[in-house]
């Protein structure tokens, strides 16, 4: 038995068989993995992803010694499994959830390569099931690859007495058929859900308790005993008085799980969402894909694979034997790379000076969504606000900077693209002229810009960044979601039915996404001194100049 002193949850009791995980090298990897990319906002959020799956593992614990305990005192003779086995892959997986995480987590994570289905079903040859079920997907990047790690690690530390399929479910969130109706089903199901569910999940609890922690963004306190004391399997009569059991919680953590919605919320609105956090993690994209970039070349002969981020290069081994220093691939592989300069490419060189001068980055011209919405409505007319819109969606895969360089860089793919329009290759030819039109779209952007920028005295240095998907409350998952509270015994509801509050709903326009434009603070210093707005001046000039070039 260890012991880990944690600063929210106290003493965290770690049995032999975790402990051996958790002293392993691909684990231990994780304190150099950062949680989350908020430091750029909050300097203190310092927390990494080894702290953050040991509180998954804590939580877990709790959560199925309650509901173990609720499901066999309100139907004793309901589930036939082995609890003690069932419990083990549980907290295994829960410990090992984010083996797999890229550098800086979720920024990294889109470089993987993306067969992980085949991947797992070459581990699990004999589990057709599972390969059928992974049809729809194998959860998100990080997830896939950390069900890879994790089983590889528990086959090598011997440990026993756990169901490797479920372990491999319960972290890329692939429950079993909901045709497969058996008791014991239902209850791995469950299982899956409280590691990996749509909603609440030991996972999001933790990161929701413990980023309020890091960063004083705490708005709420999250009564973990009390909507864990309440989880368990109830009898449900659908409208067609069909009677058949679902998870359930009961009546006293109902506010608990308006609580847990909305703490969510509001992470995800003005913390993630936040221009400052967004535009550092686009630096780390950039700096994530130029490392990568970089070392293909530099070790063509070793590293043949299309990515350097592969399962390899995450474990103690990885390429050393083959003279490549790539290991236990974390964020200091990255910031190393952008800090010691050996990449002297134009680009890399830029990077480097963005990242760690922090007078070099550009500032955002409105600081929310809500405040970008009131003036795109209020300026643009409601067909430059698609246009545009589209136009900058078009290129956001791509172009971030809106510069003098860039506008050269388009200006030269242009000519390419007008070249390979006269081609007598006629696929070659319809993609080009498919293409330009685009591309004109995207000069015209830095046409106007330039032009601006010109017409106030200013430097050419903006940037921008394209939000896919607008903010959409859980509140309106919550009124879609398969959460049952049980009033009594024979009052089973749907937490829909008894949702106190309704969310917003997005209109279309807002459903296309929104963005964020930047310039240098002397930009704003400058139009600030000249008592203008900035973001409202920039509007208006696209508002009336964006058809007319």
């Amino acid at each position: 038995m260890k012991q880990i002193k944690d600063p929210i949850y106290e003493y965290v009791d770690i049995d032999d068989d975790f402990t051996k995980v958790i002293d392993m090298p691909e684990y231990q990897r994780l304190r150099n993995v950062i949680q989350t990319s908020y430091q750029a906002l909050y300097p203190s959020a310092l927390h990494n992803r080894f702290t953050h799956s040991i509180g998954v593992f804590h939580l877990g614990r709790k959560l199925f010694a309650s509901f173990c305990k609720n499901v066999k005192s309100d139907f004793p003779l309901f589930y036939h499994g082995d609890w003690k086995r069932l419990e083990k892959t549980f907290l295994l997986a829960c410990l090992l959830h984010d083996v797999g995480h890229s550098p800086f987590s979720h920024t990294g994570e889109k470089f993987y390569k993306d067969n992980f289905r085949e991947e797992i079903q070459k581990r699990l040859p004999a589990n057709i099931e599972l390969y059928r079920d992974m049809e729809h997907g194998t959860g998100k990047p990080h997830e896939a690859m950390s069900a890879i790690v994790g089983l590889k690690l528990i086959r090598q530390l011997g440990i026993s007495e756990i169901d490797e399929e479920l372990f491999v479910r319960a972290i890329i969130g692939v429950r079993y058929e909901e045709k497969n109706d058996s008791d014991d089903k239902l209850i791995e199901n469950i299982t899956i859900g409280m590691l990996n569910g749509s909603l609440i999940d030991v996972d999001k609890l933790d990161y929701l308790i413990r980023d309020g922690y890091v960063t004083g963004f705490n708005t709420m306190s999250l009564d973990v005993e009390r909507l864990f004391a309440g989880y368990t399997i109830a009898d449900y009569i659908d409208p067609s008085a069909s009677k058949h059991k679902v998870p359930a919680y009961k009546r006293g953590a109902l506010s608990v799980i308006e609580n847990v919605t909305f703490a969510n919320d509001l992470e995800r609105h003005w913390i993630q969402n936040h221009p400052s956090i967004l535009y550092d993690a686009k630096l780390v994209d950039l700096a994530i894909a130029s490392y990568d970039s970089f070392m293909k070349k530099k070790y063509k002969d070793a590293l043949t694979e299309k990515t350097v981020f592969t399962q390899k290069a995450l474990s103690l081994e990885g390429y050393i034997g083959q003279g490549v220093p790539l290991s236990l691939l974390s964020d200091e592989d990255i910031i190393t790379y952008l800090k010691n300069g050996e990449d002297q490419s134009a680009e890399a060189v830029w990077l480097r000076k963005q990242y760690f001068d922090r007078s070099e980055r550009l500032k955002p011209l409105w600081k929310s969504e809500s405040e970008f919405s009131h003036l795109e409505r209020e300026i643009l007319g409601t067909a430059i606000r698609r246009s545009f819109k589209a136009a900058l969606k078009a290129i956001s895969g791509y172009a971030f900077f809106i510069n003098e360089s860039e506008m050269e860089k388009a200006v030269e793919q242009k000519k390419l693209m007008e070249e390979a329009a006269l081609s007598e290759d006629e696929d070659l030819k319809n993609a080009a002229q498919t293409s330009l039109q685009a591309q004109e779209a995207v000069i015209r952007i830095f046409h106007i810009f330039n032009q601006f920028r010109l017409d106030m005295d200013l430097d050419f240095k903006f940037a921008f960044l394209f939000v896919e998907h607008h903010y959409e409350s859980n509140y309106s998952k919550l009124q879609n979601s398969d959460i049952y509270i049980e009033f009594s015994k024979n009052r089973v509801i749907p937490f829909r039915d008894v949702l106190t509050v309704a969310a917003v709903q997005a209109s279309e326009g807002e459903k296309n996404g929104y963005y964020y434009i930047f310039s240098s603070r002397k930009n704003i210093e400058r139009m600030q001194e000249k008592g203008l707005d900035f973001g409202r001046e920039i509007l208006m000039y696209i508002s009336r100049n964006w058809i007319t070039l």
